[in-house]
């Protein structure tokens, strides 16, 4: 007996069902589609800065990315899978400092002798200073740090790219991406580590200017938090781990997942961003191995979670991708 949807049913000429076999499915990142979201998107940025200014918080930059959502009529869709996340981002900032406020005296040595012993007496955020820094901020300390601000922008803006394509896979991206940061947050409070900036304050290490202040105090416009991270507890060290490089690990891997091409590309983001906040004097190279540890362990165990019979396993898919109901058809 055959199958009602097999190709070769009654009336129907083989050689159309070979073609048809043949036949790719629809494209759904046309031209168009890619335009109006790179428009809508533009103008949901362009807004928020006018308006806001350039600090990106989670809340705003979620309003952001509804632009485009609203725009593709993906909307209702969006909002039901981002505000999880952001959420999750948001109690992660508030444990991180709850973990401050508990142990708010940090380690100084262990992290710091690590790297000292692997590279021969050397600190890589002096030497890096040293080269670099000339005094004032140049160029390349304004365009790193942007880079260092992107750690609150890239990884949001890929998840969206991915869930509109493919949402079994943001769903892993967002459970590994929470994970990660409440992990993070546990560590902050089992190990409260002070970065290369802190242990300098006190003598451990030469002078060393933190970068990232510097830079922003040299921007030429002025960055506000949002009024739901000014209500929130700090955390001036969070060094071990990493989360800098924890999300730039993670952004490589989800890009790898997704296009592997584009995810070669990425690969060299975490690499930047591990530079970056070297030179910046924010981290040790003891932290960014912790960070990328916890990165692979939470993508590894979100994959588990998400494998295994349970609540999480409905996020499992297959699903339709968002992409495809795009008010935009996919011709181009």
């Amino acid at each position: 007996m055959v199958p009602t949807d097999s190709p070769n049913t009654a009336g129907t000429h083989p050689a159309d069902a070979s073609v048809r076999l043949l036949e790719s499915p629809p494209q759904l990142w046309t031209r168009n589609r890619i335009l109006v979201l790179i428009a809508a998107y533009l103008l949901g940025l362009g807004g928020m800065i006018l308006v806001k200014g350039v600090y990106l918080s989670p809340d705003r930059y979620f309003l952001i990315l509804l632009v485009p959502a609203l725009v593709l009529g993906v909307a209702k869709g969006y909002v039901r899978d981002f505000v999880p996340l952001i959420v999750g981002i948001f109690v992660y900032e508030e444990l991180r400092g709850v973990a401050h406020l508990i142990r708010p005296d940090p380690y100084y040595l262990p992290h710091l002798e690590f790297d000292r012993f692997f590279f021969f007496g050397h600190n890589l955020s002096v030497d890096l200073q040293a080269w670099l820094w000339t005094g004032s901020v140049q160029w390349y300390d304004q365009a790193l740090g942007l880079l260092n601000r992107a750690h609150f922008i890239v990884p949001p803006t890929l998840l969206f790219l991915i869930w509109l394509d493919n949402r079994a896979l943001y769903y892993r991206a967002m459970v590994t991406i929470v994970g990660c940061s409440f992990l993070g947050a546990v560590i902050f409070l089992a190990y409260p580590a002070a970065p290369p900036w802190a242990a300098a304050q006190i003598g451990l290490l030469p002078d060393l200017v933190k970068i990232g202040y510097a830079q922003a105090a040299a921007a030429p416009v002025s960055a506000n938090k949002s009024f739901i991270e000014s209500l929130m507890l700090g955390n001036p060290y969070a060094a071990v781990p990493s989360l800098h490089t924890a999300y730039s690990t993670l952004v490589a891997i989800f890009a790898l997942a997704w296009r592997r091409r584009f995810g070669y590309v990425m690969c060299l983001y975490p690499l930047a961003m591990w530079f970056t906040i070297i030179y910046f004097a924010d981290h040790y190279v003891s932290d960014i191995l912790v960070g990328i540890a916890v990165a692979l362990l939470s993508w590894w165990a979100a994959g588990r979670l998400i494998a295994r019979p349970g609540r999480l396993h409905r996020l499992a898919g297959p699903f339709p991708p968002p992409i495809k109901q795009a008010r935009f058809g996919s011709t181009a």
